[in-house]
């Protein structure tokens, strides 16, 4: 495995595990009150810091491990990776657009408009990254 997709598995584990105890775990009664708003505030501080703190030990851990491989520059199949992971993470963004959009127009709580646009590039990050790892297993 390269240490590219090592990283990218190390973000798609963090990504998943991190936003899946945020939405688990997320106070739903209290959505439609401003405390709902200050609720995601708070409970952003450690989504964050638990995929910093994953991301930064993962890539120093393999750099540490491959530094060889860690200074390598992107060649044409990772350029070709990426673009494909970012156009197919695109779809969901928009339709979260969309769908963010929606919501105005029928004046949910200001907590309904953060936690959809939280789960929109959520899913969008998780398309791209998945995907990303995909085309790294098939051989793209």
């Amino acid at each position: 495995m390269s240490f590219r997709e090592q990283t990218h598995w190390a973000a798609f584990i963090a990504l998943t595990i991190a936003f899946g105890w945020y939405f688990l775990s997320y106070p739903w009664s209290m959505i439609s009150i401003p405390v709902g708003v200050v609720a995601v505030a708070g409970m952003l501080v450690p989504v964050t810091i638990i995929i910093v703190v994953v991301i930064a030990f993962t890539a120093a851990f393999f750099a540490l491990r491959k530094p060889q491989e860690a200074q390598l520059k992107e060649d044409e199949r990772e350029r070709s990776i990426h673009i494909r992971g970012t156009h197919l993470a695109y779809y969901p963004l928009i339709l979260g657009v969309w769908g963010n959009m929606i919501a105005i127009f029928y004046r949910f709580s200001p907590g309904v408009y953060l936690n959809l646009l939280i789960a929109t590039a959520v899913i969008a990050e998780l398309v791209r990254v998945g995907s990303q790892l995909y085309y790294y297993r098939r051989g793209y």
